[in-house]
């Protein structure tokens, strides 16, 4: 469906900052909003992005001209997560590389003096140096005239088959609320594709689990048509686990290893495999038409286990749409 234009003057203009794959443009498709610049260092990344909005994000955040940078109503920022996640190294802002770009995300609201601003990262976000780095996000906010508001949002709070727990923060000039959850959780089975069988690789792995509910390593390359006797997440790390897609997934991450590397091992019907590419999407809330131009499978799974799941800031948009009619 062609995607209604509406006068410049009534759209919700937003910046999307480390966009990764889009989950906020996805979220926010809406005729009222409009993505004025996006940016990302990842260069395939880029490429998706471009490939799917028709649009091409910046690089850089540092090398963004900030007078060159149109107006705005939201900056939208999933931030590098690494320096304050548990999987990472946990440096916090003493990482040099990407724990101070959150100051550069500060360079563009004092440049810019958006009415609103969305950011996402790891829930140990608040609890990191003792709570001491979210403290200061807070305070920095606070110092400019926000008003601000977080939440630890699970995804599957909001219709995602996966369970992914994220801190959302909204700074607002006038006070946001953000919302309660608002759908019931879907289990794996949803987003299955049972044609798809030859998801992982079976040259490194006997994915055969005996007797229980890890999945065996070998030297033998072997494709599994055994049945697991019990599906649990007892044994194994998340990668070697094998789960029910009667119920919520696990968390899709970036760099897991083991048969089950990045999206966990599943038992459909009489085999146990890992996700595909095309239902990986449906975990986080993207089109299966969503296109990974030139991108391996392994690398697509890369990037979607560094997105956000385009449901929770979906759900932002009645009132974000709401907030912006009062102000």
């Amino acid at each position: 469906m062609e995607r209604k234009e509406i006068p410049d003057i009534q759209h919700i203009r937003y910046i999307d900052l480390f966009c990764g794959l889009g989950a906020f443009h996805t979220a926010f498709s809406g005729p009222r909003f409009k993505c004025v610049l996006a940016c990302d260092i990842d260069e395939g990344a880029r490429k998706i992005y471009e490939a799917n909005y028709g649009l091409k994000p910046e690089g850089d955040i540092r090398k963004i001209d900030v007078t060159k940078v149109p107006d705005f109503e939201i900056l939208c920022a999933g931030f590098p997560c690494q320096p304050f996640s548990i999987a990472g190294n946990g440096e916090g802002f003493k990482d040099t590389v990407k724990g101070n770009l959150f100051y550069d995300i500060l360079t563009l609201i004092d440049a810019k003096n958006p009415p609103m601003c969305i950011l996402e990262n790891v829930k140990n976000l608040q609890t990191h140096d003792e709570g001491r780095t979210y403290k200061k996000i807070v305070a920095e906010l606070e110092k400019r005239g926000y008003k601000v508001t977080s939440r630890i949002i699970n995804s599957a709070d909001h219709g995602s088959p996966q369970a992914r727990h994220r801190i959302f923060i909204v700074a607002s000039r006038n006070g946001f609320t953000i919302p309660e959850p608002s759908a019931l959780p879907v289990p794996v089975a949803s987003i299955i594709d049972p044609q798809n069988k030859d998801v992982w690789d079976s040259s490194k792995y006997n994915l055969v689990a005996k007797k229980g509910t890890t999945a065996a390593r070998s030297g033998k390359p072997r494709i599994l048509f055994d049945v697991v006797s019990k599906v649990s997440k007892k044994g194994g790390r998340q990668g070697e686990r094998v789960y029910d897609i009667g119920s919520v997934g696990v968390t899709v991450c970036a760099s897991s290893g083991g048969p089950g590397a990045k999206t966990g091992l599943y038992k459909v019907g009489d085999v146990v495999r890992r996700l595909s590419v095309k239902e990986t999407l449906g975990m986080f809330g993207f089109p299966t038409d969503y296109k990974f131009p030139g991108i391996s499978a392994e690398d697509s799974l890369f990037y979607l286990g560094n997105s956000i799941v385009v449901n929770v800031p979906r759900s932002f948009v009645p009132a974000i749409e709401e907030y912006f009619q009062r102000v």
